[in-house]
């Protein structure tokens, strides 16, 4: 089973569990589906658990209210919602407050959505406002209590990973054209860019956080890691075609001379790739595939050694 799966389940069953005890006790939510779509649409989004995220989601829920309120006696229906919308994202925004936009859209959709929507009054916002504030407040404290995100360090773990994948694909490239080993199969590359795409996602999070979290990401230099990634996996992507046709087109045959380049190049941390030439391999290759490949390989060796350089560099 997947362990943020479970974690994620139980931190949203809890939070539902103590905003209907909460219901339930004080009798005056009215409409509990209004805390418990806040619940789910807080503990969905979780990337941003800070106090200032906290007062956004609840000023911006509040604000979502009034402005809902006040458009109500001028405009109904859809286009009540839309121009609704349209003036409470820019204010969100400008104040500072984008982490409540979602609950604000809630709150809009349901507040213009209800049956008799005109008998709007004060009293009705003010009271689901306060029902919407009450959950998110129970999932806000839920998020900081059960198993925070430490996005720093899942970070840290999705570069590990893509290291450890590229290290052991090009160990298994060595070997199989050594023919000390099986052909590898193709590479997975959803998950390569699933994971590149998740890591990118976190480094946008950190850099929205104000200043000290972009000091710290300026500190760690995920900015070029993250740039030496990009680079990395359109040179690694097509590398691995490269090497696959090599696997196809010699079958039982060798290359060893493109296993030592590989092989050398991975144990010798941190050395400068040297250029691969392979006219003296005696291979039955084309020479346009054979240019490409030394062309390739060389490329993204190189950028390999420039993330090798990086990591060294930013190590105590």
């Amino acid at each position: 089973m997947d362990g943020n799966l479970l974690r994620q389940s139980l931190r949203l069953g809890l939070s539902i569990l103590i905003t209907c005890a909460i219901a339930q006790h004080f009798q005056r939510i009215t409409y509990l589906w209004y805390p418990l779509l806040a619940v789910i649409t807080v503990v969905d989004d979780q990337d941003e658990n800070s106090l200032q995220a906290a007062r956004g989601r609840m000023l911006g829920t509040a604000v979502g209210g009034l402005v809902t309120f006040l458009v109500h006696t001028i405009l109904s229906g859809w286009i009540g919602i839309l121009v609704s919308l349209l003036i409470t994202i820019p204010v969100l925004r400008r104040m500072g407050w984008s982490s409540g936009l979602s609950t604000a859209v809630v709150v809009t959709v349901m507040f213009l959505g209800i049956d008799a929507y005109t008998q709007l009054n004060w009293s009705y916002v003010f009271n689901r406002s306060l029902d919407t504030l009450v959950g998110i407040a129970v999932a806000l404290v839920m998020g900081r209590l059960l198993w925070p995100k430490n996005r720093l360090a899942r970070m840290q773990e999705l570069h590990q990973k893509l290291e450890t994948t590229l290290h052991q694909r090009l160990k298994a490239h060595s070997s199989a054209l050594k023919g000390e080993g099986p052909t590898p199969p193709a590479i997975n590359t959803e998950s390569v860019t699933k994971q590149l795409l998740e890591l990118q996602r976190l480094i946008n999070v950190e850099n929205s956080l104000g200043v000290g979290h972009v000091r710290t990401l300026k500190r760690l230099r995920w900015a070029q890691r993250m740039s030496l990634w990009r680079c990395l996996q359109v040179r690694w992507l097509l590398v691995e075609r490269l090497i696959q046709r090599v696997h196809q087109d010699l079958g039982t045959d060798t290359l060893p001379e493109l296993s030592h380049y590989l092989s050398e190049h991975l144990s010798q941390q941190g050395a400068r790739a040297e250029a691969l030439k392979l006219e003296l391999s005696g291979s039955s290759l084309p020479l346009p595939q054979r240019i490409a490949l030394e062309e390739q390989v060389t490329r993204f060796l190189r950028l390999i050694h420039s993330q090798q350089l990086l990591e060294r560099a930013h190590q105590p």
